[in-house]
């Protein structure tokens, strides 16, 4: 099970990896609800302040209302709210680009997330990035995309990667370094493992 959560720069990619199953809980964040009529979904749940779009004609039970004043975002809402109904991943549709600072606070619940043991993915048109606590991983390869690897904590330690133009061994990364920006797979899956930190994982592709 899943929850997929669509938030406002939403534009109908990677339906694939997002579309719910029969299973999946489908929130959407604030005006992320317009973007999702648009792709053709219709959420389970839509959770918003409502202060960048009117509030949905739809019943009561469908609808989370938030205060304007509030200290999480509309999105880390959506993600406590499927919490709270049993769901441990989440993919969220719209989450990048618009606001920076949007962006980096998507990033941060994807951080907290891995702490967790939760996972958290954000995809749009060129990008899909999620935070991976230390660990073993197979990185499926995908067509026309580099794969980046950024510390997300002051150090990630230990770092090996396989399978890749760039291989690494025992590799520290560091949050003020860009050491792991767009290497290249050489193989159908890169071999990622890791012993201690948080390490932000980007597949992105050029415009």
């Amino acid at each position: 099970m899943k929850c997929t959560i669509i938030a406002a720069m939403y534009q109908g990619e990677e339906a694939e990896f997002l579309f719910p199953g029969p299973l999946d809980l489908l929130i959407c964040a604030d005006r992320g609800y317009e973007a999702a009529l648009k792709a053709g979904l219709v959420p389970d749940l839509v959770v918003g302040d409502f202060d960048s779009m009117p509030r949905p004609d739809l019943p009561p039970e469908k609808i989370l209302e938030l205060p304007v004043h509030k200290d999480d975002t509309d999105t880390a809402v959506c993600v406590r709210e499927a919490r709270g109904r049993g769901y441990r991943e989440f993919r969220v549709g719209g989450g990048l680009g618009g606001r920076l600072d949007h962006t980096i606070a998507n990033l941060q619940l994807a951080a907290d997330c891995a702490l967790r043991k939760e996972r958290l993915w954000l995809c749009d048109r060129q990008n899909k990035v999620t935070i991976l606590p230390p660990g073993s991983y197979a990185l499926p390869r995908v067509l026309d995309r580099k794969l980046s690897l950024m510390a997300f904590t002051e150090r990630v330690t230990g770092v090996n990667l396989r399978g890749t133009e760039w291989p690494l061994e025992n590799a520290v990364l560091e949050n003020r370094i860009p050491l792991g920006v767009s290497n290249e797979w050489k193989e159908a899956s890169a071999l990622l493992s890791f012993d201690a930190g948080l390490l932000a994982v980007f597949f992105s592709g050029d415009a």
